[in-house]
């Protein structure tokens, strides 16, 4: 169990399991000590492995759909501060006048500087426990929330690759929210020759890359799939707002992805949260030739840091490094 839910079980005397409402749950067995009437989490990951656990009652999604108002949310800290501000707007529009909000985080997460963020839905804010370098802090609503409209935070930028010029539309908890990141800008300018057919772009975010290889070859049927589902719905609206087409949906690594595809690329995730993760790309790798048609090209870009090019080298044919700066490298292979 993860040092934030040993913290929630802590105090287990405290939750009304008639009216709870879990926000950003982890993957571990908590939930099988709380009586609770919903959970919710943007992450597809967490929602299948619970899921696949027994575990009822929980939902997935860009959005919290419930017409319930709720006595009591226990809510875990997201990944970054902007992120977290939406969740509070979301969450703080499920909950009646004189619910409780009860926000558990570990300190290397920003619980401390964070907490504060409480006196945004009622005064006097106060911290019930600590413990493996972790908070629980708990705040009565006593100031009404405004109507929640998840489109209001959504942000559009302009991004380019040779002679294309394309707008994403991203949101607070996506990748890069606001801007194009270096490492796909990399990318886009050394796609190569787009196949047509079945194309996978892996960790989509707000599908700046499928956007991309849509726009350039008409006949690439994009499939984008991503963990995120505020990366999905950005996504989406990427898509819609370029007038492309392309195929959009949940996958936990390749698990919900089916049969074989002409060609791949990827930006793929190193980072779970504040903590780094190579396991889900590395595992990618290894169990994408499972997935492409013969010949098919893979273009991959990541930190040059990051020692993928082995992996690459043992999964795939003809293996090179197209291009590289002081912080990125793009890679190439094909099945």
């Amino acid at each position: 169990m993860q040092n934030t839910s040993q913290v929630v079980a802590r105090n287990l005397n405290i939750f009304d399991g008639s009216s709870l409402l879990i926000v950003g749950m982890p993957d571990d067995d908590l939930l099988s000590q709380l009586d609770y009437s919903q959970a919710f989490t943007w992450d597809y990951s967490v929602y299948s492995m619970l899921s696949q656990s027994g575990f009822e009652n929980l939902s997935w999604g860009a959005e919290l759909k419930s017409d319930q108002l709720f006595k009591q949310v226990l809510m875990f800290m997201p990944k970054s501060k902007p992120e977290l501000d939406l969740l509070f707007a979301m969450v703080s529009s499920k909950m009646e006048i004189g619910g409780e909000l009860l926000l558990v985080g570990a300190k290397k997460e920003g619980i401390n500087s964070v907490a504060k963020k409480l006196s945004t839905v009622g005064e006097n804010p106060i911290k019930l426990d600590m413990a493996r370098h972790c908070q629980l802090w708990s705040v009565i609503k006593s100031i009404e929330s405004k109507p929640f409209n998840l489109d209001d935070w959504l942000k559009e930028y302009e991004y380019s690759a040779g002679e294309d010029t394309l707008t994403a539309v991203s949101i607070p908890g996506v990748f890069s929210h606001g801007r194009l990141d270096d490492a796909t800008a990399l990318l886009l300018e050394n796609l190569g020759k787009i196949p047509s057919g079945r194309i996978l772009d892996f960790g989509c975010g707000c599908g700046v890359l499928g956007a991309m290889i849509s726009k350039r070859n008409p006949e690439a049927m994009v499939e984008l799939v991503d963990i995120n589902a505020l990366a999905l719905y950005c996504a989406e609206k990427t898509l819609a707002r370029n007038n492309l087409k392309g195929k959009i949906y949940p996958s936990n690594g390749l698990r919900d992805v089916t049969g074989r595809f002409n060609g791949v690329y990827t930006n793929p995730p190193f980072h779970s949260g504040v903590k780094t993760n190579y396991s889900i790309t590395e595992t990618f790798i290894r169990t994408v030739p499972d997935h492409m048609a013969k010949n098919a090209p893979f273009r991959l870009v990541a930190n040059s840091f990051l020692k993928y090019a082995e992996l690459i080298d043992g999964a795939l044919d003809r293996y090179a490094v197209v291009t590289e700066n002081t912080k990125f490298r793009v890679y190439k292979a094909f099945r």
